[in-house]
């Protein structure tokens, strides 16, 4: 026998059927995979390392970076480019399409503090503003992930006290912090 919508739900709650185990939910729609696009801001030479031999550092972008595109992005090395964890563009990402490194002048790099996510912010043609830093703090505080950041050359850190001990604990001992 079929239950009634507004039939007493089965399973012994009391709430009409409707309401309990015969509740209609939307599906959220799966978000659209971000892509890259024109975006090089990674291949700028705002982030440091060494590309099939060629340096690519502050200053200096990489050697492949073509036109709005990486032309070796088929082939394009685990280090330092596959590995690199865009915030932005992973899947299930917190920040707004505006926040595009390109769009940003900012790079939102994803990391991993105690087995959670953390945030770098690299600058990618300006530092942080206070927008920024306000909404990574909104959302620092909400989610519980910490973040970096670099102002005219001063690093800085948010997040929970035990992250504060924690960085304090490896500044004290000389560790690099990104």
């Amino acid at each position: 026998m079929r239950v009634g919508r507004n039939d007493p739900c089965p399973c012994g709650s009391g709430q009409k059927y409707k309401k309990c185990h015969g509740a209609v939910i939307a599906l959220a729609a799966h978000a659209a995979q971000r892509e890259c696009g024109t975006c090089t801001a990674c291949c700028d030479g705002w982030a440091v390392g060494t590309i099939y031999g060629h340096e690519m550092k502050p200053g200096v972008p990489c050697h492949f970076r073509g036109e709005g595109c990486c032309t070796i992005y088929e082939r394009r090395p685990t280090e330092p480019c596959r590995s690199f964890a865009c915030g932005w563009l992973r899947p299930g990402s917190p920040f707004p399409d505006s926040f595009r490194p390109d769009l940003l002048g900012v790079m939102i790099v994803s990391t991993q503090w105690r087995s959670r996510p953390a945030y770098i912010l690299v600058s990618a043609g300006r530092d942080p503003d206070e927008a920024l830093l306000s909404w990574m703090r909104e959302l620092a505080s909400r989610t519980g992930a910490p973040f970096f950041y670099e102002q005219d050359g001063e690093r800085f850190g948010f997040g929970s006290p035990a992250f504060q001990q924690e960085m304090l604990a490896r500044l004290g001992r000389g560790e690099r912090l990104w």
